[in-house]
């Protein structure tokens, strides 16, 4: 069942009529029975595996509180991330294995093969393993105290908002607010149903009008002209951005009218990330932080000198690659995004270390620079970059520094939006082709006013965010009146008559 869909808005209708009217008990009774209804639409035979998987994490948790033995309690928490990690590990990567010993074995002499199996991989099970393991590791930490109540931890793993595209969201956020009475308030229902509505804009009219042009120059056979990967580059992240950011707008929204607030999972990434590493704390931002508290701080973080972090934040994006997908595409994306971040943090150590701290005492730098004196300059040997980094604006201007950060956006944007290509890779003869690609330049205007047509509601309304610097500004009370209904109007207009009114999955349901 879609966010975008006539039966999701039949069943959220009915859903939510019912819910305001009952105490806190049916309010939960009614998550779970719609989680379940909602999961089943798409296949309910997984359903009774998600059950299974909340019914032994919830006993496991108990086990854990109760046992104080700390050997015993250490088994307990790697036997129940090892069942969690082997159910995931069955559905979405067993064919993945079997197909890499077929590629080794063809390589060698080819006499062994195995024989593919077919696995429908549950939709969801990504995330809602991520959920589980989180809670667990938690209990044993003390972080939090497991809930002895079946119904509350079911409804942390089955609420439907949240179930197939996350965010993934932490059991000290979550569980609490299912215990506890829920506020539906006029301005909750208000600024939730905006959300939603601009979830589902950006899914419909951005998100599904850029996919077929990025769907036909993908195409493994497809010849495209020189120079347009660069342009089907940015189209396939604004896809995505839409496409995602618009699930968990929706999601969000969804939680807020029925009383919940779930963490902000997008924190404008396309624009206002200047380098890989801001960016990757805007973007997903629930898998970020969920990578770095599960798997990056337990590895050792950045506890033991600048080489092992770098290690550390390899092996945690190799990680995050093969949670996307169970391809090699996913495998190098993993691997060329967290180049990018070692590289970068490479270089922010080296001008922390290097840059700023070789300054000379004896020199006053703003006068040396005032005055114009190339001798004591040239006398002192003062890098450019150290005299610029220290004035800061005596030859840089506020507009050039502004120019720069905006080259930084753009340049941190293309980084990303080209890795994204990586996720749609056939074979490396595909892959050659869109690195052939790159030595070109194409310009189509008619193209690029289409694609900033469709991009436009995204670059009004993130814009409006970054200059009054508030997540929620379009979603409040805050915004003038002239300015939402010019805004309305425009999006009306827009969805009325190019909304792509097919269902279409969402981009991250196949994680």
């Amino acid at each position: 069942m879609l966010f975008n869909s006539i039966n999701f808005l039949v069943f959220f209708s009915v859903f939510y009529l019912i819910y305001t009217k009952v105490n806190l008990k049916i309010q939960n009774w009614l998550l779970l029975i719609g989680g379940i209804i909602f999961y089943s639409f798409w296949n309910y035979k997984m359903t009774f595996l998600l059950l299974f998987c909340i019914y032994f994490n919830f006993i496991a948790g108990i086990r854990l509180a109760k046992n104080q033995d700390l050997i015993r309690r250490k088994r307990i928490l790697l036997f129940t991330i090892a069942l969690n990690l082997g159910i995931l590990f069955i559905f979405k990567y067993t064919v993945f294995v079997i197909q890499s010993f077929n590629d080794i074995s063809r390589l060698a002499d080819g006499s062994l093969k195995l024989s593919v199996i077919d696995i429908i991989l549950p939709i969801g099970i990504s995330f809602y393993t991520f959920h589980n393991i989180s809670y667990i590791y938690d209990v044993y930490k003390g972080k939090i105290q497991p809930t002895y109540n079946l119904l509350t931890y079911a409804v942390y793993d089955l609420f439907f908002p949240l179930l197939l595209s996350g965010p993934i969201e932490r059991a000290e956020r979550l569980i609490p607010q299912i215990e506890k009475e829920r506020e539906i308030t006029k301005e909750k229902f208000q600024s939730g149903l905006i959300l939603v509505l601009w979830g589902i804009f950006k899914k419909v009219f951005v998100s599904d009008n850029l996919a077929p042009f990025v769907n036909m120059a993908l195409y493994p056979d497809e010849t495209i002209p020189k120079g347009l990967v660069y342009f089907v580059a940015a189209a396939f992240a604004f896809q995505v951005y839409a496409d995602f950011s618009g699930y968990t707008d929706a999601a969000r929204g969804m939680a807020r009218m029925i009383g919940f607030e779930l963490s902000l999972n997008f924190n404008l990434p396309l624009f206002k990330a200047t380098n890989p590493s801001e960016f990757w704390k805007r973007w997903h931002i629930s898998l970020s932080t969920w990578l770095r508290d599960y798997v990056y701080i337990p590895l050792g973080g950045n506890r033991n000198g600048i080489f092992y972090q770098n290690m550390n934040l390899m092996i945690v994006w190799i990680l995050g690659g093969l949670w996307h997908g169970a391809t090699y595409g996913y495998l190098i994306w993993g691997i060329y995004c967290g180049l990018q971040v070692v590289i970068y943090n490479i270089y922010a150590e080296m001008k922390a270390k290097y840059f700023r701290k070789t300054i000379y005492n004896e020199v006053d730098i703003k006068n040396v620079i005032s005055s114009g004196s190339r001798e004591i300059l040239t006398k002192k040997r003062l890098p450019l970059f150290v005299v610029l980094d220290k004035l800061e604006l005596t030859f840089i201007n506020y507009s050039l520094k502004g120019f720069i950060k905006i080259i930084s956006i753009f340049i941190t944007f293309m980084l990303f939006g080209l890795g994204l290509l990586l996720f749609r890779v056939e074979n490396p003869t595909h892959l050659m082709r869109l690195i052939d690609n790159m030595a070109g330049i194409y310009l189509n205007w008619v193209l690029i006013c289409k694609f900033l047509f469709y991009i436009s509601p995204i670059l009004i309304l993130d814009s409006l965010q970054v200059w009054h610097k508030d997540l929620e500004y379009f979603s409040s009370s805050k915004i003038h009146p002239v300015i939402a209904y010019g805004i309305l109007t425009l999006s009306a207009i827009q969805f009325c008559l190019f909304s792509v009114f097919e269902s279409k999955e969402f981009f991250y349901f196949q994680f």
